[in-house]
C-alpha cells in the first residue's frame, strides 16, 4: 500500500500550477542553503512553517508531525558538532543551525507534497522538461517516504504487542534488537516494489515514448505573479548573503 503526504485543502498553494510550486520549492531550498547563522535559520524555519499554515492551510501540528522521521538525524547533528568543533558552545550552536537547515529543507519538501497531487507533480516535472520516466521515479520516491515511515511504525507496534522491548539495554543491544523491525521492513518494501512494478506493467508503462495526459495543466495569472515574487525573494536572499554578508558565519578559516 502506498501512502501520501497530500492533504485535500482549499488553499492558495493548492490552486497554484505544480510547475510554480516546484520552482518555488527549489528556490526556497537554494535560499536556505545560502545561510548558516542560527538566528537566520530559526527565522527561515518559522517563516516556512507560517507560510505553510497561511498559504497552504496545513496545520502547524501536521507539519511538525511530518517532520518526526527526521528527528534521529537532527539529534545526531546536534550531538556531533560539539565533538568536532571548538569551542563546544559554538559547535552546539552550529549543530543547531544545521539541524534547523535540515528541518527547513524537509518542511519545504513536505509542503510541496502536501499541496500537490502525485499526478500533477509528475505533469509539472514533465512540463519542465524532465522525461516522464524520471518524473515518475522522483514522484514515487517521494511517496515512499511516508509509506516506509508508516510501515515501520506498524511493524514496531506489532513487535511491541509480542513483548519486544527496544528501550532496554545498551546501544549495541538496542541495535541488535532493531533487526526485528528492519528485516520485516525490507521484506515489506520489496513486496511493495514488486506490486508497483506489476501495476506499471498492467498499464503498459513504457509502451509508447510519447506520454499523453487526460487532464493537462495550465499556467494562470496568479502563477506568473507568484513566480515573479519567488525570483525577487531569491534575488534578495543572494544579495543579502553575498553583497552584505548577512546570515553567514565562516566556520573554518
Amino acid at each position: 500500500m502506498m501512502y501520501t503526504f497530500y492533504l485535500e485543502k482549499d488553499s492558495f498553494l493548492h490552486s497554484l500550477d505544480p510547475r510554480t510550486k516546484i520552482i518555488g520549492s527549489l528556490s526556497a531550498m537554494v535560499a536556505v542553503l545560502l545561510f548558516n547563522h542560527p538566528a537566520v535559520m530559526t527565522a527561515l524555519f518559522l517563516l516556512i512553517l507560517i507560510a505553510g499554515r497561511v498559504l497552504g492551510k496545513v496545520e502547524i501540528g501536521e507539519q511538525l508531525k511530518f517532520l518526526k522521521p527526521l528527528l534521529p538525524l537532527v539529534i545526531l547533528t546536534i550531538a556531533l558538532w560539539p565533538l568536532i568543533y571548538r569551542p563546544r558552545t559554538l559547535g552546539l550552536l552550529f549543530g543547531a543551525s544545521f539541524a534547523l537547515r535540515l528541518l527547513t529543507l524537509g518542511l519545504i519538501t513536505i509542503l510541496l507534497l502536501a499541496t500537490t497531487r502525485q499526478r500533477e507533480l509528475i505533469r509539472g516535472f514533465v512540463k519542465l522538461g524532465l522525461p516522464y520516466e524520471l518524473g515518475l521515479t522522483v514522484s514515487i520516491g517521494l511517496r515512499y517516504i511516508p509509506t516506509l515511515y508508516i510501515l515501520a511504525n506498524n511493524i514496531m507496534d506489532a513487535q511491541k504487542s509480542r513483548g519486544w522491548e527496544v528501550e532496554k539495554g545498551n546501544i549495541l543491544v538496542r541495535l541488535r534488537k532493531m533487526s526485528a523491525v528492519l528485516i520485516p521492513l525490507i521484506v515489506a518494501s520489496l513486496r511493495t516494489a514488486h506490486e508497483l512494478s506489476i501495476a506499471l506493467e498492467t498499464r503498459a508503462f513504457g509502451a509508447s515514448k510519447k506520454r499523453t495526459f487526460l487532464r493537462d495543466i495550465k499556467m494562470r495569472r496568479r502563477d506568473y505573479v507568484a513566480l515573479i515574487l519567488i525570483l525577487l525573494l531569491l534575488g534578495t536572499a543572494v544579495y543579502l548573503r553575498y553583497s552584505l554578508g548577512v546570515g553567514y558565519v565562516r566556520i573554518y578559516g
